[in-house]
This record gives structure tokens, C-alpha cells and sequence, in this order.
């Protein structure tokens, strides 16, 4: 998060983490991704990060019981599926 900016550090955090969102499913394996980097830290800040916060604005700005159904059951299908 110290790499947000504040703004959108302040909007993310307004809302309770979850067990699962859009960007632990989708970087399920991110390590491994990493790991294959010349620049670990860098490919995060530059690729991942982004991603990632694009996919906490968006739960942010439109969550609903029925979109957090839909992480839930995405969650089940990437374990069982991995």
C-alpha cells in the first residue's frame, strides 16, 4: 500500500479486507511469475501493482453481494482448478 497513491490508499482501505478479491485470484501465481524475473521488484511496481490496483478500485467503487458471490466461487473454481 506505501506505494499507492494517497488518494487511492484512502479510498481502498475505506472498505474491510476480504479472505479473496479479483487480484489474489488473478496472481494466484504471482511468486512464480516473480521468480522468473530479472527484476522482482520492479516487474511488481511496474506490472502487478497497477493491475492489482485497478481491480481494488473497482470492488471499491461497485461492490455488491452478488459481486462478492462471484469472488467466492471464482476463489473455489482457481483452488480446485490448480
Amino acid at each position: 500500500m506505501d506505494q499507492y497513491p494517497p488518494a487511492v490508499r484512502e479510498e481502498v482501505l475505506s472498505v474491510r479486507p476480504g479472505i479473496t478479491d479479483r487480484a489474489s485470484i488473478e496472481f494466484r501465481n504471482e511468486n512464480e511469475m516473480l521468480a522468473g524475473s530479472a527484476d522482482p521488484e520492479r516487474t511488481y511496481v511496474e506490472e502487478v501493482l497497477p493491475i492489482k490496483q485497478k481491480y481494488y478500485l473497482a470492488y471499491v467503487r461497485s461492490h455488491s453481494l452478488l459481486g462478492d458471490l462471484k469472488i467466492i466461487l471464482d476463489t473455489v473454481v482457481a483452488i480446485a482448478t490448480k
